[in-house]
């Protein structure tokens, strides 16, 4: 006995089938770009609209309905227009205000055609009325639930008083029931699919507001956190410069002893600057955005002046400061936030180094990637600190000589790496040391320059 074979499709085949069915819904109702929900909700009920009053105008035609069929086939046609002039013509509010009065108006005029109260007229005003509630805006909802309430209860007093208004023009039983039956199951659909797009856009907006929840808290904690910066780190370093100027006005200082004051201060001066830096372009980057100009850099050239800013530092600490790259080594990356970057590492390192320690700056390339690293043999930092050292839930530090870390630099380090399509990670052992590694895509691994905003 023969077997049949049926080859099912690959993952690959669904996923093209699935983007195709996407590209095709997005063609057909709108991209979420283009419109709202709401307005690709009326662009599919044009669309059912439409199929639904071509169905109506063969059935009507074909059981003996001809006023029912006119007044279909003038929705047909007038449906093809609304959509129209809102999916193409993008003009949304008067599309569906146009087909809320056209539509309670035909079916209307159809009310005296179809039977009346025991015709289907009225599950039609019905179901218009639930979908002008969902896609209409909602300012105008209580005109359109008046308007339609006034209209049904208008005919419906006609009736009673002139019931020879009504033309009774089913031709039998048969052609009753179907019209009822029909068009109880075209309400039946519409209340489907406008109550499963509805119960979308609910989750969809719920979503939204948990997701705003989250970031509305980030954002209040690292508010938090810079108003406790600024209120304490800057405050510091200028009560002590103002404290050595009135020391200055009434007491006559020893040589050695203004060195040493100032000495200090420089430091302190030198922190606050480092830090103002880091506020500065966080600041920046969340006002404007995070704006990204990849580039081929010299990493010799374009770090230099920065390890040269921090050799007085180290020098005061007796921390021995290298830097080993190689002079033509290039690297696919934004000058000014791979400086920031190593600026804040070599700033850290020092910080957390003890007097007479090492610091060493590495560059090497390793395949496609150029590979950073800044290693001292300080302090180090503990196991449970680390999954926190990135992030702004990191508590403030001192270092060897009392120089306070806020951990903003960090956060930022991190941030900008992965904007240059990098990764940044460290290793640690306590009271042996710590080294930070950068890897970044080295220039001529087939990446070209380009600018990128986030």
């Amino acid at each position: 006995m023969p077997f049949l074979l049926v080859s099912l499709p690959d993952k690959c085949e669904i996923k093209d089938w699935v983007k195709a069915g996407k590209e095709t819904f997005n063609k057909l109702f709108g991209s979420p770009d283009e419109f709202t929900l709401e307005g690709r909700i009326f662009h599919v009920i044009c669309v059912l609209v439409v199929a639904v009053m071509g169905y109506n105008v063969l059935f009507s035609f074909l059981f003996g309905l001809p006023e029912t069929g006119w007044i279909c086939l003038f929705l047909f046609l007038a449906g093809f227009y609304i959509y129209y002039l809102s999916r193409i013509r993008k003009k949304i509010v008067l599309a569906i205000s146009l087909s809320g009065f056209l539509v309670t108006i035909m079916f209307g005029v159809n009310y005296f055609y179809n039977g009346g109260m025991v015709g289907a007229s009225l599950l039609s005003f019905t179901i218009t009325l639930f979908l002008l509630l969902i896609v209409g805006p909602a300012r105008h909802a209580v005109f359109w639930t008046v308007f339609n309430a006034v209209v049904v209860i208008g005919l419906m007093a006609v009736e009673y008083f002139y019931p020879n208004s009504i033309v009774e023009s089913y031709p039998d039983r048969l052609a009753h029931t179907i019209d009822l039956a029909s068009t109880y199951l075209i309400n039946v659909f519409f209340l489907y699919v406008g109550t499963l797009f509805f119960t979308k856009a609910y989750k969809q907006e719920q979503k939204r507001v948990e997701e705003r929840s989250v970031v509305l808290e980030r954002l209040n904690a690292e508010k938090n956190k810079l108003f406790s910066i600024v209120s304490h780190d800057l405050r510091s370093p200028l009560a002590s410069v103002q404290q050595y100027f009135e020391i200055l006005n009434e007491v006559d200082l020893e040589s050695d002893e203004r060195k040493k004051i100032e000495s200090e201060l420089l430091s302190s001066i030198n922190y606050t600057q480092d830090m103002l830096f880091n506020l500065l372009s966080w600041s920046s980057s969340q006002m404007k955005g995070t704006t990204v100009s990849l580039a081929p850099v010299n990493v010799y050239t374009c770090l230099q002046p920065v390890i040269e800013i921090y050799r007085p530092l180290a020098a005061k600490k007796e921390i021995k400061l290298d830097f080993r790259a190689d002079l033509t080594t290039e690297v696919l990356a934004d000058a000014a936030m791979l400086q920031l970057i190593i600026r804040n590492l070599v700033g850290n390192a020092i910080k957390f180094t003890t007097t007479g320690g090492l610091v060493t700056i590495d560059v090497v390339l390793e395949g496609k990637k150029c590979l950073f690293s800044v290693k001292d043999n300080g302090r180090g930092i503990r196991k449970e600190e680390i999954a926190h050292v990135f992030s702004l839930k990191a508590q403030p530090t001192f270092g060897t000589n009392q120089e306070r870390g806020v951990g903003l630099g960090l956060f930022l380090c991190k941030e900008y790496a992965e904007a240059q399509h990098g990764t940044i990670w460290l290793e640690s052992t306590p009271n042996v040391g710590t080294t930070f590694f950068l890897a970044l895509p080295a220039a001529g691994n087939g990446l070209s320059p380009l600018s990128i905003s986030k």
